[in-house]
């Protein structure tokens, strides 16, 4: 038995381990147990997906999956969570694991150190309880999506742009993403949204990754009331929020 399984099977019996017991308020014992027994894909570990990481092990998710090609470079190190000047030249997937081993034993970490696409994701996401889409190209997250509608799998989306983040959650079914069109074409031949243009800085894909987060925390508990059917718009150089009715666009 895991030590996450053993941490989940306390739980079922009452007894919280003190590492948890900040969260208990919020999500309480049960919520606790049912987080230490669901799987979470995060799709790209860099700018969002080493924030989400992070926190998913500290909420104490039992089994994250991280999927991601690339190795760290200087170009990192101005926004992205585990980015270090004696890491650069190393595999993402693997400094983001090493790091969550350290901060949660109860956590297991499955690392994939290769591109996601349509002929590996839906294998990757099958057993999932939510993916979260921490990808840099419109192109890739259409992907994403297609492979949580036919797995049946939710998908938690962010992206960032500047100051500026989104984040809605799509269920099967929901036409999400699709309701938008491409707005660049990157060097890479994919499509690209405006932070081609706008940058990254630190700030965004840390607030986008908490909010990822806090969506993948409600589907897997089934409580609060999530971004399904919206997208959550937010700039945070003049503080102008907006909820876009997906529906309608």
């Amino acid at each position: 038995m895991s030590t996450g399984e053993l941490s989940a099977v306390a739980l079922d019996n009452g007894f919280l381990p003190l590492r948890y017991v900040k969260n208990i308020g919020t999500i309480g014992l049960d919520g606790q147990a049912r987080l230490l027994r669901a799987v979470v894909v995060v799709v790209g570990a860099g700018g969002i997906g080493g924030f989400a990481a992070e926190m998913l092990a500290r909420f104490g998710v039992g089994r994250l999956k991280l999927i991601d090609p690339d190795l760290f470079d200087e170009t990192n190190l101005n926004r992205q969570n585990f980015s270090c000047c004696d890491v650069v030249g190393m595999a993402k997937v693997d400094v983001v694991r090493d790091r969550i081993l350290e901060i949660n034993a109860d956590v297991e970490v499955e690392t994939h150190r290769t591109a996601a696409g349509r002929d590996n994701l839906p294998d990757l996401i099958e057993d999932a309880s939510v993916a979260i889409d921490a990808l840099d190209s419109l192109t890739d997250r259409f992907v994403l999506q297609e492979a949580c509608a036919r797995m049946g799998v939710v998908m938690v989306h962010g992206a960032i742009a500047g100051t500026a983040l989104q984040v809605t959650t799509i269920h099967p079914g929901d036409p999400g993403l699709t309701t938008f069109a491409p707005v660049l074409e990157g060097e890479d031949g994919k499509a690209h949204g405006i932070e081609l243009e706008t940058g990254n800085p630190p700030t965004t894909p840390a607030i986008s990754a908490a909010i990822e987060v806090e969506e993948t925390v409600k589907v897997i508990l089934g409580q609060g009331t999530t971004l399904r059917g919206k997208m959550l718009y937010l700039d945070t150089l003049d503080w102008s929020l907006d909820f876009i009715d997906l529906a309608e666009q």
